[in-house]
């Protein structure tokens, strides 16, 4: 066989391989949606020192550190409301907090920080810290898809959920975000006024203020993150 003739044929071979490579690790198919949620981008695995802070449990003091403060939120949340943080000896305490019953059981301390304008807008940030991150990641059981706060979401899971209006609020609604960092649970609600103009952004900047602020807590540092 001519040289040439027998370079095509290699030439073909690797390009048909090649092919083959990536059908096979794309997993293409013709069926249909599984509908399962899309996985988000491939997280790094954490430094031990990292991981060490993310099994620390915070205490009462550490979660109200962990909680925004009145020169992290938005300026147009300018009226402070309550910050607070509990040990969790007494479950009804958590309950009330809107926690489940099965995460009040396992729950080591609960923190509420909320946060109004008096007009138009309303913050409420809930934390709930238990005794490692596997309890945690067990009892978080989210959904939460990478669009939940755009393409690159904070925390170790995330998940979000509209907040509809009510009997008690009929003329206002919002958005919630659930996210786990480490060892500790937020549950960031923030609701506005029918017609009110919100910021796009502030979704995703109020989120990783949070995480922020527990991952500072979490190493021992004052948390200083804002939203700002």
């Amino acid at each position: 066989m001519p040289h040439t003739a027998r370079a095509r044929i290699a030439r073909l071979t690797g390009l048909l391989g090649t092919i083959t490579l990536l059908t096979v690790g794309t997993g293409c198919s013709t069926g249909g949606s599984t509908r399962e949620p899309l996985p988000g981008p491939p997280r790094s695995e954490p430094a031990a020192s990292d991981q060490v802070a993310q099994e620390h449990p915070l205490d009462t003091e550490e979660l109200k550190a962990a909680l925004p403060n009145q020169s992290s939120v938005p300026a147009d949340l300018n009226e402070p409301r309550s910050r607070k943080a509990w040990d969790t000896t007494d479950a009804t305490v958590c309950q009330s907090e809107g926690w489940p019953d099965t995460w009040c059981a396992q729950a080591t301390a609960l923190g509420l920080a909320g946060f109004t304008n008096l007009k138009d807008q309303e913050l409420t940030v809930r934390l709930i810290s238990f005794p490692d991150t596997d309890t945690a990641a067990q009892l978080f059981q989210g959904e939460g898809t990478p669009d939940e706060v755009g393409d690159n979401p904070p925390g170790d899971e995330i998940d979000g959920f509209d907040i509809e209006a009510s009997h008690q609020t009929p003329t206002w609604s919002g958005k919630g975000i659930n996210v786990r960092e480490g060892a500790v649970t937020a549950k960031i609600e923030y609701t506005w006024k029918d017609g009110t103009t919100i910021p796009p952004e502030r979704m995703q900047a109020l989120t990783e203020m949070v995480v922020h602020r527990i991952q500072q807590a979490q190493n021992s540092e004052p948390p200083t993150a804002s939203a700002r």
